[in-house]
């Protein structure tokens, strides 16, 4: 059945609805109505031609109507719920297009310790929540903190091995940096994990060797920090479900109805994942990309499939690669040098570093090809300009069709000329749009200077190239925040200074919310069911304190989440009604 009939036997159903509730009526008959109205605030649709409405009516979790109050009124019977939103405003929930919900349950969870620079500012406090961890945990097991990050907590060098092994002599101790791409253990931690100075590289990834050929203590990219987190799975696993379940309950309060598992594993996370969107309590819809390894790429049987519809809380759509690492780690692949600075130099990083790839050039397009041609949407991981080149490359290469909507995440150092390239290809950008917000002085100041540090992220560009853009907070990078990284994309004030970064690239609210929304949706192949307030999608809502297209610009970043719906059940705030 084609998307126009299901909106027009939705319409009619709406309509003899409508009608049977009058006939019910004039008899004297109890009419039950629809489930529920929401009345009383902005109801923003998202949707062409009428970006607000007054009410909407949900009935089995579908949006019934969206129009006056009067309107859906009609549509009242004696078991319907209304809603009075007392002013504030009614969206549809946000959509994360680029999570990682089973890292924020592993690593900010129990037992690990979550030491990101928003929850522990400064070096100091680093180092208190080691001390305090080394006292309290038993001899011999093992210690994991999350969330290091030099570039913010000032003062705070890279661990090394031989430092970690001083501050913590009895226990093997891992400590993750905030991006993800980097992480740092004792001698303790890399013998349980049976990592020596001659244990290769993994595809990908490496174990950082000083002068001499002994480990530093450093490993950077996935492969390598998975490897050094072995010893840690058992403890992992034993608490996964409650852990993955916690990582849900933070997406929905930040008002996400739909997230995507960016790192997924299908042999390690695939029951959890399954178990959890079957119980009748799943506060989130996740649509999972797998990390596309060479063994996958050469699985006959790894081909996909029908796609699920909304009403499916799991599946697989999609094979995640990465081309380069982090801006944070000194490892994205760059047309232009960082700076040469103390900054720079604390990082390991020489004049005129200009970072690298993780996988050649050949091995890009090995996978890109592989996984096209099994039918899989493509998200690669790309952030420096020269990257994105080899990247583009790639799907091109590949004959990618547009219709699988490849992707390409983070971009930050995409140039205007790439990104009308990538619109002429059928790439799609999703844009970690914080970094302006969290690392804007940093960029600018202290890595790339302001020709480049202060245009990172450049969201105008995008619009303009003719692509639709999405935003993400890359799981535990920075709190899932949709409302932050709309009023950063309006705004593109950084932080710390409170300077503008390249005002030219701001972007309107409207274009804001539909990156955090529809264009969202599309992106996972569900723009049809969810993503906007139409009649017939699904009641993904989200519940706002203001209504972001009325605020002043400067104030978005205060509105509040009150309450977010999952096809029509509510998965956060205070009961409604």
């Amino acid at each position: 059945m084609t998307t126009s009939r299901r909106r027009f036997l939705t319409g009619m159903a709406a309509a003899a609805a409508g009608t049977a509730v009058g006939g019910l009526a004039a008899c004297g008959s109890p009419r039950p109505g629809v489930d529920t109205i929401f009345v009383g605030g902005p109801v923003v649709t998202v949707a062409p031609g009428a970006p607000e409405a007054e009410a909407l009516a949900v009935t089995g979790g579908k949006i019934a109507r969206v129009g006056t109050a009067d309107e859906v009124m009609q549509l009242r019977g004696s078991a319907t719920t209304v809603i009075d939103l007392r002013g504030r405003a009614l969206l549809p929930a946000f959509v994360e297009p680029h999570g990682h919900p089973f890292e924020m349950g592993s690593t900010l969870a129990p037992p690990a310790i979550d030491v990101r620079p928003f929850t522990v500012p400064t070096a100091g406090g680093v180092f208190t929540k080691l001390a305090e961890a080394v006292a309290d945990t038993p001899k011999g097991q093992p210690i994991l903190l999350n969330g290091v990050d030099p570039l913010l907590q000032t003062g705070l060098q890279p661990f090394t091995r031989t430092e970690l092994s001083r501050l913590a002599p009895n226990n093997p101790v891992v400590i993750v940096a905030n991006s993800g791409h980097a992480a740092y253990g004792n001698t303790a931690a890399f013998n349980a994990a049976g990592i020596t100075k001659t244990t290769p590289n993994p595809v990908g990834a490496q174990f950082l060797h000083s002068r001499d050929g002994q480990l530093t203590g450093e490993v950077r990219e996935a492969a390598a920090v998975m490897a050094l987190l072995a010893p840690f799975s058992g403890a992992i696993l034993a608490n996964v479900g409650d852990n993955l379940r916690w990582a849900y309950s933070q997406l929905a309060r930040a008002g996400i109805a739909t997230a995507t598992e960016h790192s997924y594993d299908s042999r390690a996370q695939g029951e959890v994942f399954g178990k959890l969107a079957q119980q009748d309590d799943c506060a989130v819809r996740i649509r999972a990309y797998e990390i596309g390894t060479p063994e996958l790429a050469a699985d006959s049987e790894n081909i996909r499939g029908r796609r699920a519809h909304a009403d499916v809380l799991f599946d697989k759509i999609g094979m995640k690669i990465w081309a380069d690492g982090s801006p944070w780690q000194g490892n994205i692949f760059t047309t232009f040098p960082y700076l040469t600075n103390a900054t720079t130099a604390g990082m390991g990083l020489g004049p005129n570093h200009r970072g690298g790839l993780n996988y050649t050039p050949e091995q890009i397009r090995e996978l890109t090809q592989a996984f096209v041609d099994q039918r899989w949407q493509v998200s690669c991981h790309v952030h420096g300009d020269a990257a994105v080149d080899v990247v583009l490359d790639a799907f091109e290469q590949a004959r990618t069709s547009p219709a699988l909507r490849p992707r390409i995440e983070h971009v930050g150092a995409m140039r205007p000329d790439q990104f009308g390239r990538a619109a002429q290809l059928g790439i799609t950008p999703s844009m970690f749009i914080e970094h302006i917000y969290f690392w804007g002085d940093v960029l600018v100041d202290k890595l790339f200077g302001p020709e480049h540090g202060s245009r990172w992220m450049s969201a105008r560009s995008a619009l303009d190239a003719g692509l639709r853009l999405s935003f993400h907070n890359d799981g535990t990078v920075t709190p899932p925040n949709p409302i932050g990284n709309i009023a950063t994309a309006v705004n593109r004030i950084a932080k710390g200074s409170g300077r503008v970064l390249a005002p030219e690239q701001c972007i309107g609210i409207d274009a804001a919310i539909r990156a955090q929304t529809i264009n969202a949706a599309w992106q996972v192949h569900l723009d049809r069911e969810v993503g906007s307030l139409e009649a017939g999608k699904y009641a993904d809502l989200v519940v706002l304190s203001h209504n972001p297209r009325s605020v002043p610009p400067e104030e978005l970043r205060d509105v509040a989440v009150e309450a977010t719906f999952l096809m029509g059940r509510q998965t956060y705030g205070k009961l409604l009604g």
